[in-house]
């Protein structure tokens, strides 16, 4: 009994062990300006990162990535697979770009906390798609699969001081991908339509003028976490949150249109 005991606690320290991770999200931050973040399940200080990777898919076209920043100091690197090339090996519906970064193996020592997303880079969009997504490629798709996990989404790190493994756990829910349809009007409604966000900077109410039916407000932190969520109105609440940067999304009968705005 004593060894039934045993090893019931082993096997559930090692699923502990293991559920451990962190999970990827698209972030919007203005225009065509995004960042991919990670976000840990966990406290940890001092964690050694090797190396991340993961592929980003986008409309097949005239798109690219470029501006890519650093992660700590360490480059990113890029390598495009088009639609026509994924189609030519029998993959993908030649409707999808394949972005694949990777973060080559090195060193970075970071400590994080809980569910505090942290950004590993930030990147733009060239040639302004109107349609369409910018989303992860899971590693459950069948261009992933058929590539036979080349462009995986990974995360490999030492976390305890004993050794590397991958902790990638996934996608964060609601920031796998992202909507060019909803950065904003296209020029002509923009031309008969006047939308404006006031204050900017706010302190207690932050309020929308437009002769558009507003149908709903929400706004995120600059790392993508929705705080506010309101329908049917055009004003809302911010004298609770913390000073600093937010992104306000505002959907209306004509679409959805993004601002920043600073709240003090």
């Amino acid at each position: 009994m004593k060894n039934l005991y045993l090893f019931i606690f082993a096997f559930s320290f090692t699923i502990v062990c293991f559920s451990q991770g962190y999970q990827f999200g698209i972030v919007h931050n203005s225009n065509y300006n995004f960042s991919i973040v990670a976000v840990p399940d966990f406290d940890a200080t001092n964690t050694d990162i090797s190396d991340i990777g993961f592929a980003l898919m986008l409309p097949a076209g005239d798109a690219d990535i470029i501006n890519i920043s650093q992660f700590n100091g360490r480059n990113w690197t890029l390598n495009q697979v088009t639609a026509s090339q994924l189609t030519g090996v029998g993959l993908g519906d030649g409707t999808r770009d394949a972005f694949v970064m990777n973060m080559p193996p090195g060193q970075t020592i970071l400590s994080h906390t809980q569910d505090t997303p942290f950004v590993l880079m930030n990147f733009d969009v060239t040639n302004m798609p109107s349609t369409g997504l910018i989303a992860f490629l899971t590693n459950t798709d069948p261009i992933a699969i058929g590539l036979g996990g080349a462009v995986d989404s990974f995360y490999n790190s030492n976390i305890d001081s004993t050794t590397t493994q991958n902790y990638f756990n996934g996608l964060v829910p609601g920031q796998e991908d992202f909507m060019f349809e909803t950065l904003g009007l296209n020029d002509v409604e923009l031309q008969n339509h006047t939308i404006s966000v006031h204050p900017n900077p706010a302190i207690e109410i932050l309020s929308v003028t437009s002769n558009l039916d507003v149908d709903e407000m929400k706004l995120y932190t600059i790392l993508g976490k929705l705080v506010i969520s309101a329908k049917d109105t055009k004003s809302i609440t911010v004298d609770h949150l913390s000073a600093g940067s937010y992104i306000l999304k505002i959907g209306t009968n004509k679409g959805y249109i993004t601002k920043k705005v600073i709240i003090e």
